[in-house]
């Protein structure tokens, strides 16, 4: 048997030492990497939104991006941001906010009836009073079923309530009071076709006013309209009612017969955003101004607004608050000041109500049938808006790895392709949402 002899070398001599300071430089290379991956995914996804702006021919100054990892705490993507611009309906993110801190989740906005006169035995000798608390939803059965599925004041309960409280003939009238507003219908510098987008603005209306579902016209004297449906309704009660209606204040003294609570004010905030409801935003902003002691003006509404919300860190320099619905061409927020919005109001109590009302994409309200297949289909929460010069998209969505990120889109132009701007959002949407941002 032959000897094997001395075994050869298989690593040449100080190869330990070099394995040591490869493994050491390797180490170090991978550590620095794990550290720069965050930036590289953040910087890869902000390279993708700014192809989409590229090439939609929407980069210029009138359109504004703001896109925020809530995650991670790292800005995505930033385009004319704090420039103001025409918000649309996203204004109706400030009229939310400030209608659940304000008025409160659970709260409901009653509509009352009083008599004034004597009560003897089933015959009021005297008039009923119908009194507005600034509840957008009155409305006829039938209307309610259609409009809000079911979820508003009936004025059929009211009118119920009347007979339970024995009365049967009423020698009077009923009184239509809606004097918790101020008697303007519209918005400063609203356009005269936008009473097709707005019925007249009262504390007091039944159906919005609407003098049928399916269509904009409306009753110009809301009370009016409203103290005649409510004869109306008593009558097919069984309550007679003598004399014609009209609008007045209650006098004092007056005796309190029925209340009608509206739906939560949660509900009312998600009717207002999915269907993004011109009139419930416009009714809603006066009402806070009557919540917090204020005359229910327009005006009022939006000071309470402007408050709250930079209570809330939103710094508001530059923005114009007309109206509580964005129908005002004078309205401008930026696109960082609706997404300092966005992000304050996920750590207040309301927060997860608020983005619950949101339209939820591809699925229901204003997003519908928008984004209905790829990653932002059922994930998307956002506010839509609409004018002939205008377009926004502002809201919440996940990534693919359960980031959340925060955006807002707003687009502004004359003679404005509203599809284009669609398109143009939807695609950064949904590139958002089928990101891995790291971090």
């Amino acid at each position: 048997m032959t000897p094997l002899g001395p075994r050869p070398a298989l690593l040449p001599a100080g190869a330990p030492r070099m394995l040591v300071a490869l493994t050491r430089r390797l180490i170090a290379t991978v550590v620095l990497l794990l550290l720069a991956w965050p930036a590289v995914a953040s910087a890869s996804l902000k390279s993708d939104v700014s192809a989409i702006v590229a090439s939609s021919r929407f980069g210029g100054p009138t359109t504004g991006i703001a896109i925020w990892d809530s995650t991670a705490h790292r800005s995505i993507f930033r385009l004319h941001e704090r420039t103001e611009l025409k918000p649309a309906s996203n204004m109706k993110l400030t009229t939310s906010t400030v209608a659940l801190a304000d008025l409160g989740i659970t709260a409901r906005l009653s509509t009352r009836v009083y008599r004034t006169g004597v009560l003897s035995g089933d015959k009021l000798t005297g008039s009923l009073w119908l009194v507005g608390g600034g509840d957008p939803s009155l409305s006829t059965d039938i209307f309610a079923r259609r409009a809000f599925g079911g979820a508003a004041g009936h004025l059929s309960d009211l009118a119920a309530a009347v007979r339970a409280a024995g009365i049967r003939r009423v020698t009077g009238r009923v009184n239509g009071d809606a004097t918790m507003f101020d008697s303007k219908r519209t918005g400063p510098y609203w356009k005269p076709s936008y009473w097709q987008d707005c019925p007249p603005i009262s504390a007091l209306s039944v159906n919005k006013s609407l003098i049928s579902y399916f269509g904009p016209e409306t009753y110009q004297h809301p009370v009016l309209h409203a103290a005649a449906a409510f004869r109306g309704a008593l009558k097919v009660r069984g309550v007679k009612v003598g004399h014609d209606p009209r609008t007045g204040r209650l006098p004092a003294g007056a005796t309190l017969v029925a209340s009608e609570p509206s739906p939560r004010i949660s509900r009312l905030v998600l009717l207002m955003n999915r269907a993004s409801d011109n009139y419930f935003a416009e009714v809603l902003n006066k009402r806070v101004a009557v919540a917090v002691g204020m005359a229910g003006t327009m005006a009022n509404g939006r000071h309470e607004t402007r408050r709250y919300l930079n209570s809330l860190g939103v710094n508001l320099r530059g923005a114009r608050l007309y109206d509580g619905s964005g129908l005002s061409p004078r309205d401008r927020l930026s696109a960082h000041q609706i997404l300092a919005l966005l992000n304050k109001v996920r750590n207040q109590s309301y927060g997860n109500t608020l983005r619950a009302s949101l339209p939820l994409a591809g699925v229901n309200g204003t997003l519908s049938n928008r984004m209905r297949s790829g990653p932002a289909h059922r994930n998307a929460q956002a506010k839509t808006g609409t004018l002939d010069d205008a377009s926004a998209l502002s809201g919440y969505v996940h990534s693919r790895n359960g980031h959340l990120i925060v955006f807002s889109i707003l687009v502004n132009r004359r003679r404005l392709n509203i599809l284009a701007a669609h398109r143009l959002q939807d695609r950064i949407v949904q590139a958002l949402a089928g990101s891995r941002p790291r971090g």
